[in-house]
């Protein structure tokens, strides 16, 4: 029996020492060409690294936006997609590392044969119960090179589970803009209607003593139809984005509800935040997740090829096998009915027509094509980032220029009421002047609006805050 244990613990001290000869190329992160600094203004923005940069739509300070937010990172299908897909990954790398590790089992046999004429004696009997302990020595690091894969692909699906999350929250956060400025433009335009409503009822009166033409009647009519003809288009898209985001976050109650629980109608008096987490150009690459993600596929890629040169080499397998059998079930287990088994077997490829090296060459192919999505992905971040910018200041820009001209649209109204009313001039020019106005006001939202979402597209183009996960820190380690 001793002899038996050290056989096959020499057998297993050899696989340990033979295992770590590993083909195949070893992963380096390829030579990309990063800018040196961001584009003009960018860095100029950039303030301290804050801690809750992860959380970047709360510095709007909506509780309701907060609450859509956190329903879409639960309830929404691309979400919970990702994440199942995350949990396939963790599952394979998990049956990949064991592939790497023997199997015992238990082998229990038990025979009664009568062979008739051929036997002089009664039937036999045979009674066996073994231990299997199979191994195949990595000598050329094939499952080395898989489970590295398999560690990558679970890479991958983790930062692109981050990466669709991000464009999740960042889509709930732009219907929720267009949403409430669609609310708030629904409420200017109640507001111009009740105005002109008031308008056509003084002009009836001016009409009916005499002071007013039915030219300007009919004005103030066409008018007042006019601002009413707005109001179903607007109503049309607020309930288009209401079922949007009710989408988004997976409330379906909220899409028969048209989410009338949104509170308050209109765009608050909110700021659109300024203040960007603190990185260099360089530093995109670990703080987006989509660019981790297409270096992840990229080192699986290349650790593939490794996995398929080591088919060319012999694969080496052992098996070992300790156990009793006797004829009696009583002698079981007896030191005469020890018996043991050692086996090793070793398969070379002789010919296989191309095979192997077809693997070879689709595992090379495919390296390159991940290598180059990672660098066009690199390369589409950073225009995002550049374009994302220059977005947010040309909306800025807009933002003031039409809140300075419905400032002077209202001065024009009040100018053109007081000289209609001192009869300098006709009821058309005072039309005119409110019509501009109501055209300011809904420019002015529009405005707004496009501030907030140009913010909210930059923090997605820098990532959002995002920071890798500790399982992701140690699995890139690894």
């Amino acid at each position: 029996m001793s002899e038996s244990v050290n056989v096959i613990g020499l057998s297993m001290l050899l696989a340990l020492a033979l295992t770590g000869c590993v083909v195949g190329p070893d992963y380096q992160r390829p030579d990309l060409t990063l800018p040196e600094q961001w584009p003009d203004g960018v860095s100029d923005a950039m303030s301290d690294h804050r801690n809750d940069a992860l959380s970047w739509w709360e510095r709007y300070d909506d509780p309701v936006l907060n609450r859509l937010v956190r329903d879409a990172a639960e309830y929404n299908l691309d979400v919970g997609l990702a994440v199942a897909r995350v949990a396939e990954s963790r599952a394979l790398l998990g049956f990949s590392s064991a592939e790497r590790y023997p199997t015992f089992d238990a082998d229990v046999y038990v025979e009664r044969e009568d062979e008739g004429a051929q036997s002089s004696g009664d039937p036999a009997s045979v009674f066996e119960a073994r231990g299997i302990l199979n191994y195949e020595l990595d000598l050329w690091g094939r499952l080395a090179r898989e489970t590295e894969s398999a560690r990558a692909s679970l890479l991958a699906s983790a930062f692109t589970r981050d990466a669709v999350e991000l464009a999740v929250v960042t889509d709930v956060v732009t219907t929720y803009f267009d949403y409430r400025a669609a609310r708030d433009q629904i409420e200017t335009t109640q507001n111009t209607i009740t105005s002109r409503q008031e308008a056509l009822e003084f002009q009836e009166t001016r009409r009916r003593i005499g002071a007013s033409s039915e030219l300007e009647l009919r004005q103030a009519e066409a008018e007042l139809e006019t601002s009413r003809a707005e109001l179903p288009g607007l109503q049309a898209e607020a309930a288009r984005l209401a079922r949007a985001l009710a989408i988004l976050t997976g409330d379906e109650q909220a899409v028969l509800s048209g989410l009338q629980n949104l509170g308050g109608s209109g765009l608050p008096g909110w700021q659109a935040v300024a203040d960007l987490p603190d990185s260099m150009p360089s530093s995109l690459v670990e703080r987006r997740p989509d660019i981790r993600a297409a270096e992840a596929i990229l080192v699986g890629a290349n650790a593939d090829i490794g996995a398929a040169r080591a088919n060319w080499f012999p694969r080496v397998n052992l098996m070992a096998a300790f156990g009793t059998g006797a004829v009696n079930p009583g002698d079981l287990f007896t030191g005469p009915a020890t018996l043991w088994e050692l086996v090793g077997t070793a398969t070379a490829p002789i010919l296989d027509f191309g095979r192997r090296s077809a693997q070879v060459d689709t595992a090379e192919a495919r390296r390159e094509i991940a290598e180059l999505e990672y660098r066009a992905t690199v390369r589409a971040a950073f225009q995002e980032v550049g374009n994302a910018w220059t977005l947010l200041n040309t909306a800025a820009e807009r933002l003031q220029v039409r809140e300075r001209e419905v400032s002077s649209r209202i001065q024009v109204v009040t100018l053109a009421e007081r000289r209609y009313e001192a009869g300098y001039s006709s009821y058309l020019e005072l039309l005119d002047a409110r019509r501009a106005l109501f055209r300011g006001q809904l420019s002015q939202t529009d405005a707004a609006r496009d501030r907030l979402l140009a913010v909210a597209n930059l923090y997605k183009a820098l990532g959002g805050g995002w920071e890798a996960s500790d399982e992701q820190q140690a699995l890139a380690a690894d």
